[in-house]
């Protein structure tokens, strides 16, 4: 039987731990029509969670957009583009919009695996200021041939982009008058959605609910992972799985991602205890080694010597008199500008109870590491 387990994508099915509230709450602001900003660490389950919340309202279309890494307008009229032809397989429709785009010099073609439509826009034309207006049209022109939900996925990366200013606020000006079509606007760098999303310097201040995906139940989790190893033939009690949980954090994709390696290392028949554990995370340290020293390579001393503090003694405050002194220092000042460079290269993030790794993996290494 292959691997039961899915990471890294966006996962649907049996392969989809049900958040029963979340789902529920979430088809909620569809049917209101409302705009959502939708808040999480990367690999939380957040586009695989709205796509299964949207595809449970009955009749609505999901145009979805996936702005990861954009760096031009350019590339985020393309993907806006490419997410309209995704969206309806009608050819009379498809041609339509494809006709109203004719400045962005527009083709069609067919996914080689799927067979699911692609509109592609010229490039060039598509880093004329004009042509934002025009891709945000065709979200439109979408929207009125039927109930629509349109995702943004990666939504704070539009700071990538030169002058993001104005197109933040062309696309504002587009999206307030369509009052019934909702807006999901997801976002894994938290204090970037805060400023897009709650600075009144933004055109987009107070356009959107606020919505959070926090970890999946526990309870809910480990019977998920029960049932995911009893379809192999494999047995793995509450406990063990709570486990599992705890060593990826809680984070949804990493949690699947261990269980798809302790997979790896077991076999028909076995039962997966607390001892396969460490062989499973040495399966994943093996595949993400090179990033992860790549990662450490970039550190001063000072900076390394934080992030090891931080995986160490988690529990402890980091300006405190015990923390300091766990990694040697006495100088605040240095651990708070080392800790704002851990966040600039997205390794660590600050919550409400501390500082938090971005990678529960990379933690697990540094932890390995440091000890």
């Amino acid at each position: 039987m292959d691997n039961p387990f899915r990471y890294g994508c966006v996962v649907s099915g049996d392969h989809f731990c049900e958040r029963v509230k979340a789902e529920r709450e979430l088809r909620a602001f569809v049917k209101a029509g409302q705009n959502v900003f939708v808040q999480g660490e990367r690999r939380m389950g957040k586009t695989s969670l709205v796509r299964k919340a949207v595809s449970g309202v009955r009749g609505e279309r999901l145009v979805y957009v996936d702005l990861y890494c954009i760096g031009s307008q350019s590339d985020l009229c393309r993907r806006v583009a490419e997410g309209v032809g995704r969206a309806n397989e009608s050819m009379p429709f498809l041609k339509r919009v494809m006709a109203f785009a004719s400045r962005l010099r527009p083709s069609l073609s067919f996914d080689a695996t799927d067979g699911s439509p692609k509109i592609t826009i010229d490039a060039l034309a598509a880093e004329e200021p004009a042509s934002l207006g025009i891709v945000m049209s065709m979200l439109e022109k979408i929207a009125t041939d039927g109930k629509t939900c349109i995702v943004f996925d990666e939504f704070q990366d539009v700071f990538r982009i030169k002058d993001f200013e104005r197109v933040l606020a062309e696309m504002r000006s587009r999206i307030q008058f369509q009052e019934d079509v909702p807006y999901f606007f997801l976002g894994s760098v938290r204090h970037e959605m805060w400023r897009i999303f709650n600075d009144s310097k933004s055109p987009f201040f107070k356009s959107a609910a606020a919505y959070d995906v926090g970890e999946i139940d526990v309870g809910d989790f480990s019977r998920f992972i029960e049932a995911r190893f009893k379809k192999g033939l494999r047995r793995i009690s509450p406990e063990t799985a709570r486990m599992v949980i705890d060593t990826a954090s809680g984070v949804s994709g990493d949690v699947q991602e261990l269980c798809a390696a302790l997979w790896d290392v077991t076999s028909s028949g076995h039962e997966v205890t607390e001892s396969d554990i460490p062989a499973a995370l040495e399966v994943v340290f093996m595949r993400e080694r090179k990033g992860f020293e790549k990662a450490v390579s970039m550190l001063t001393p000072v900076q390394l010597r934080v992030l090891q503090g931080l995986a160490l003694h988690p529990k402890l405050r980091v300006f405190g008199a015990e923390f300091l002194k766990s990694i040697g220092m006495a100088n605040a000042g240095a651990v708070s500008k080392a800790l704002k460079r851990l966040e600039d290269h997205n390794l660590v993030h600050e919550t409400e109870s501390g500082y938090r790794f971005d990678d529960s993996f990379f933690r697990a290494w540094v932890l390995k590491s440091a000890t």
